[in-house]
């Protein structure tokens, strides 16, 4: 393992503790204040995903294609066709 990924990995560690030991020292000195904020984040996050999943409508992700020259190769024959002795299209 580097020494970048092993630093990386400690800066997410003590981050993460940091943020756990300050949450739960909130909790403790005023928890009413706590539990408000919690109950208005989850309300305030189920509105806004309500509202993404329900602004995505029926039509299903079709990607953009890219631009650019394209080509297209016909067949001079096409199977559903058939030219019948006299020269018409059947």
């Amino acid at each position: 393992m580097s020494v970048k990924t092993k630093l990386a990995r400690q800066a997410v560690k003590t981050t993460a503790k940091h943020t756990a030991y300050g949450t739960a020292s909130r909790f403790t000195r005023k928890p009413l204040r706590s539990i408000t904020l919690l109950v208005i984040g989850a309300i305030a996050g189920g509105i806004v995903g309500w509202l993404i999943g329900r602004s995505g409508g029926d039509e299903p992700f079709e990607p953009v294609a890219p631009a650019g020259p394209t080509s297209v190769v016909t067949d001079a024959c096409d199977s559903s066709e058939h030219a019948s002795e006299s020269g018409a299209v059947s």
